[in-house]
């Protein structure tokens, strides 16, 4: 009988510590586990600055005369590489260049001339003028020299006969935000006269003349 307490004891004691060691297992809390996700920055485009613009201010003839140009008429157009209009000296008149009048170029003047900017590169951008579409045009800038360079057509309209020589014909273009302006170019001297009333002079995208 004793034996047999002894026993329920013993098995009483070891179920007490089960139950007790479940209770703790249960009461334990698991370590919480954090996974960092490291952030990826996408970059962003850089904002890009637009160049400066380099617009045609001005542009300046100068002839330095040999002999007598006396009572002619003159009309200069300066040209860009895809020969369209960028300065002229002269005067235009419902659209068309009509000769400077009263030119008198002595024999040893040095005759400086300004000339007209004309708009008549397109932008690609249209203007409706009453019912029609018309293309919108801006003045030369420096890039429209900058491929193939540009021209010079000159022409006379002496008043009867008249052989006018000119030692020199130079061409200053300013340029804006052009560390390089003026441009100048100059030409060796050549004749006009009432049997060759035209010339053309070329000059290359560094602005040198082509003689």
């Amino acid at each position: 009988m004793k034996t047999k307490i002894y026993l329920i004891i013993i098995f009483f004691f070891f179920s007490l510590h089960l139950f007790s060691q479940t209770i703790k297992k249960t009461l334990v809390a698991k370590p919480v586990t954090t996974t960092t996700h490291a952030v990826t920055k996408v970059p962003q485009p850089e904002k890009k600055t637009p160049p400066p613009p380099t617009d045609l201010d001005k542009a300046v003839v100068n002839i330095v005369v040999g002999d007598d140009g006396n009572d002619t008429y003159l009309n200069i157009f300066i040209n860009d590489s895809n020969k369209r209009l960028a300065a002229y000296y002269g005067n235009k008149m419902n659209g068309n260049f009509v000769p400077s009048g009263g030119g008198e170029f002595f024999p040893g003047d040095n005759e400086t001339l300004p000339t007209n900017l004309e708009a008549s590169e397109p932008t690609g951008e249209m203007k409706q003028v009453g019912d029609l579409p018309l293309p919108v045009l801006r003045e030369a800038n420096l890039s429209d020299f900058n491929s193939k360079g540009g021209s010079i057509q000159i022409l006379i309209k002496p008043n009867g006969h008249d052989t006018w020589k000119l030692k020199s014909f130079s061409l200053s273009m300013y340029f804006s935000n052009d560390s390089h302006s003026p441009r100048k170019i100059i030409w060796n001297g050549f004749t006009l006269s009432q049997d060759s009333r035209s010339k053309d002079l070329e000059f290359d995208k560094n602005f040198n003349p082509i003689q």
